[in-house]
């Protein structure tokens, strides 16, 4: 029996027997020294952990393309201060290939960190760096990739049009892709700078307008996260003498203040019902969650140990973060109220991140067993393909039941230009171009709509989830 797994063929029905971790979808990525460097690791939810990167060099924070397809990360492997961009193609996860976007001879070549993928897909990666055109120490800005996925070019968004004196940092893209928000020490009290929160466009005709101020103080607010409807802002300032949380509406108003103690609480992430963050209120880190209002603050590790830098799963049903209380840093998960040590060794183990399809794409399994076609488990919106587009695109999608299915797709204004009727279907996978739902890029007048971004939503019965997509003439 092959140590990658027996398949059985029963018509359409197909039982995979799990022999190795190839035959799983990766439940998260994390950074290790247990080899003597920092590398890149895979994890998986029957604890078989795969190391991923081989490079013996500074690695910083990897993150996932929302297709789970591709990780991304800096490292200095030229050495020094030279950090570049990689990404490992997980395509095939058997073969995994490595390729370095921006070092010598044909990328940038300079010092480019925190790099993160568009939300949609589409080729730009959002980073910060020394080297941009325009530059004034630090700035954000975007590398955009060409047809080839090579390395195209280096665009400054914070500023292009010398806005941003001074540092600007920790810029982190909506959950739309049209706008980026960030730290700057642009804003200087009493002739001493500060990080505050801006907002900057993040459109491609309109990179870096319309930059607004969400914050103004003399104490640092930093690390900002967008909400998952776009409507808010996390952060945490040291405006009362330590660190806190806040929250504030994406035009400044609103700002409510989520923690009150002698202590730092810092760290926080938003998920699809609440906030978690890291608090120092019981004596050492703690990981707790609260409503996004701040009522309902709950202690969620609670041990001797430092536990920190927590982040929620897509669905919000999990939470992955990193302890001491092994002596060593380990990786943890709270999944349903319970505690799980999904890292166990010598080394160090931190910066986990979650895959973004691990959920929708896995499956839990009794014993070792698993349905991969025929049984579905939960109804998804996929991103359409190809995208951008002209003038056609597949949208594609799984029903964990039978459903009537609609797709509506609007424009940036959020006006419904175009309605779809699919019909009743089965539970199933319509992920093919045969079965996935089709738009020809016309409006419901028959006119073929201009180039720009469109939200296309997939109703079946009560379920709704909408993704972004890009017409490109």
């Amino acid at each position: 029996m092959s140590r990658q797994g027996i398949i059985t063929l029963l018509g359409s029905f197909v039982l995979l027997f799990i022999g190795s971790a190839y035959a799983q979808v990766p439940m998260a990525s994390f950074i290790s020294d247990r080899s003597g460097d920092d590398e890149v690791h895979l994890l998986y939810d029957n604890g078989d952990i795969k190391q991923l990167t081989k490079n013996k060099s500074k690695v910083f924070t990897p993150e996932w393309s929302p297709d789970g397809k591709i990780i991304i990360f800096d490292a200095n492997v030229r050495g020094g201060e030279n950090f570049d961009i990689f990404i490992v193609d997980l395509t095939d996860p058997q073969k995994p290939k490595q390729t370095n976007l921006t070092g010598p001879p044909d990328g940038p070549g300079t010092k480019l960190s925190a790099p993160r993928w568009a939300p949609a897909g589409d080729p730009r990666i959002l980073l910060y760096s020394t080297g941009f055109p325009n530059a004034d120490n630090w700035d954000i800005g975007i590398l955009t990739l060409d047809a080839r996925g090579k390395a195209d070019a280096l665009i400054n968004i914070t500023n292009a049009e010398g806005e941003g004196a001074g540092q600007d940092q920790e810029g982190s893209w909506s959950p739309d892709g049209t706008k980026i928000v960030f730290e700057s020490e642009r804003n200087k009290i009493k002739d001493r700078a500060q990080m505050d929160i801006f907002i900057a466009d993040a459109e491609k005709r309109g990179l870096g307008k319309n930059q607004i101020n969400l914050t103004n103080h003399e104490a640092p607010d930093q690390r900002a996260r967008w909400s998952p409807d776009g409507t808010a802002i996390v952060f945490e300032s040291k405006r009362d003498g330590n660190w806190e949380i806040y929250t504030v509406g994406i035009d400044g108003a609103n700002l409510t203040r989520i923690t009150e103690n002698d202590t730092d609480d810092r760290k926080a992430e938003w998920s699809p019902g609440g906030i978690v963050f890291q608090s120092k209120r019981d004596g050492n880190w703690e990981i707790y969650k609260s409503d996004i209002d701040g009522n309902n603050q709950v202690n969620l590790s609670n041990d001797p140990g430092s536990d920190q830098r927590p982040i929620w799963s897509k669905k919000g049903s999990r939470i992955l973060f990193e302890s001491r209380r092994d002596k060593n840093r380990e990786i943890y998960m709270i999944h349903g109220g319970a505690l799980k040590n999904l890292t166990n060794d010598p080394g160090n183990d931190n910066s986990a991140r979650w895959n973004p399809q691990f959920e929708l794409r896995s499956v839990e399994p009794q014993s070792k067993y698993f349905t991969t076609l025929g049984d579905i488990k939960r109804t998804s919106l996929m991103q359409n393909f190809p995208n951008p587009f002209n003038p056609e695109t597949w949208i594609p999608y799984h029903l964990a039941d039978a459903a009537s299915v609609t797709v509506r797709i609007y424009n940036v204004k959020g006006e419904l230009i175009r309605s779809i009727d699919v019909g009743k279907q089965a539970a199933g996978a319509y992920t093919s171009r045969q079965r996935a739902a089709y738009w020809d890029g016309q409006d419901d007048t028959g006119q073929s709509v201009a180039s720009g971004v469109y939200f296309y939503q997939l109703l079946a019965d009560d379920f709704s989830e909408t993704r972004r997509m890009v017409v490109m003439k």
